[in-house]
């Protein structure tokens, strides 16, 4: 088994962050949680290693589970329902849906938002390429029944 040191080397080219980054995950952290809280988990840049490959999207949204505080995990091989990636201003919209296509669906992720700060917009990607662009309004991801206005998404 690796050292913390490799596991972590494993996720470096995921993505740097920036400060309007980490303004939308919280952001949407707040919202799912606000929303959603009884009904999923809603977890934060969480490692997974999936059969497909390891990732670390900006949130994950699982069924619900309850907190094992005596036992942690430090990379988690759970699928989640649902992943949110924000497009960080360092990478490139291909290398992103590359991930997507090849680590998440695979893994059997129902759901990927999409999002892109600079203009505003969430893409919800699906396994069958089907996708569901969201500029304005309510955005809606038919997997999960979650539904987010998009002007609170990107308040500020």
């Amino acid at each position: 088994m690796g050292t913390l040191i490799e596991l972590a080397s494993d996720f470096e080219d995921e993505k740097m962050s920036s400060l309007n980054r980490s303004a939308l995950q919280s952001q949407f952290a707040y919202l799912l949680m606000l929303a959603y809280r009884t009904q999923y988990s809603i977890l934060t840049e969480l490692d997974f290693n999936f059969a497909s490959g390891k990732t670390r999207p900006d949130l994950a949204i699982m069924p619900k589970r309850r907190a094992n505080w005596l036992a942690d995990e430090i990379i988690v091989q759970d699928v989640p329902l649902t992943t949110i990636e924000i497009l960080s201003p360092e990478q490139s919209l291909n290398s992103l849906t590359d991930r997507i296509y090849k680590k998440h669906f695979p893994a059997g992720v129902k759901s990927v938002w999409l999002v892109v700060p600079t203009v505003q917009t969430v893409s919800i990607l699906l396994p069958d390429r089907q996708q569901l662009n969201f500029s304005s309004g309510i955005v809606a991801d038919p997997i999960t029944g979650i539904q987010l206005n998009l002007n609170e998404i990107f308040e500020g």
